[in-house]
């Protein structure tokens, strides 16, 4: 089977697919936004669109207390959806994790464009993570007892 190039993917799906969603910005200029996988920072755009690039990034949670998962496309299985991702999880401190998603990404000479894009996406999940483990503060909403004068 031949492979389609991905700006010929980008030029079709880039105005109309499943996954995009258009929101109103500031006044009438529109936002486009995209909910495909393997999308680092949901934009419809052609750098960080996982339908149409070969080579995709995806940071996410991996469940509960269980870390963050990072994978990669393997770009010799793009028939196989089950062989499609290369998939590592990662469950170590935040210093760490940020020094295997810099390796895995720019000093393997995967997608070094993607580098601070990925880093953002790390920090974020890994915050999202971090408040889900220490749970929500709650308030204490007893009324405040007030002496008053005599």
């Amino acid at each position: 089977m031949a492979s389609v190039p991905g700006q010929l993917v980008w030029e079709i799906v880039k105005k109309n697919n499943c996954f995009l969603v258009k929101e109103f910005g500031r006044g009438t200029q529109s936002v486009e936004f995209s909910r495909e996988p393997n999308n680092l920072y949901n934009l419809n755009s052609f750098k960080y669109s996982g339908l149409a690039n070969k080579k995709t990034v995806t940071i996410q949670p991996a469940g509960k207390d269980q870390g963050v998962l990072l994978a990669t496309t393997k770009t010799k299985k793009q028939n196989k959806p089950s062989a499609h991702l290369h998939k590592s999880l990662m469950k170590k401190e935040f210093s760490r994790m940020a020094k295997a998603v810099q390796n895995q990404v720019t000093k393997n000479h995967y997608r070094p464009d993607l580098t601070n894009a990925a880093l953002a996406r790390l920090s974020a999940v890994n915050r999202s993570i971090r408040v889900a483990k220490s749970g929500v503060k709650k308030r204490n909403r007893q009324g405040l007892k007030i002496r008053g004068r005599k």
